[in-house]
């Protein structure tokens, strides 16, 4: 509703983790938007629902589960989606049952030009700066004052542009 009253008339994709206040809210506000789930919520809802794996299944789950957004078009998604679930299903059945009732929730970036894609499915890149700066933040005893404070944010942000330098 802020963006709207500060002048963002239209948006074209809308993703959230999968609040309904969010969902119901972006329909009213924005009603032609696309809304889709951000693939690092659900991913993390559905772990939850798998039980405890060793190591190395973890791993494998994840890697197959985000080898499934690799994929370069909604037939072939469906395909691997398919035998993501297929190979899950007697691990983790309610995990599998909820992938497959929400997939569509998650679909709505291949809508889109295939070189902007990986901007859309997720708001992980967002979630990845602030886990990258809680990381960060933890190697110092606390913040003293805002002028601490705007400090670390600083040394943090220059460390980052230097590592993509």
């Amino acid at each position: 509703m802020r963006l709207f009253q500060r002048g963002l008339d239209e948006v074209a994709l809308i993703v959230s983790d999968g609040a309904e206040a969010i969902t119901a809210a972006a329909a009213m506000v924005y009603p032609r938007a696309a809304h889709q789930l951000c693939l690092a919520h659900w991913f993390r809802l559905l772990e939850d629902l798998r039980p405890a794996l060793d190591q190395a299944r973890r791993r494998k789950f994840r890697r197959e589960f985000w080898w499934i957004w690799e994929a370069d078009d909604e037939s072939q998604l469906r395909r691997w989606a398919a035998s993501f679930c297929r190979r899950w299903q007697f691990w983790a059945p309610a995990m599998v049952e909820k992938f497959r009732a929400e997939l569509d929730r998650v679909l709505a970036y291949l809508r889109w030009p295939a070189r902007w894609r990986h901007r859309l499915c997720t708001t992980n890149l967002a979630e990845g700066v602030f886990r990258h700066l809680r990381r960060y933040l933890g190697r110092f005893p606390g913040c003293v004052d805002p002028a601490h404070s705007e400090h670390i944010l600083g040394c943090f942000i220059l460390a980052c542009e230097q590592a993509h330098a």
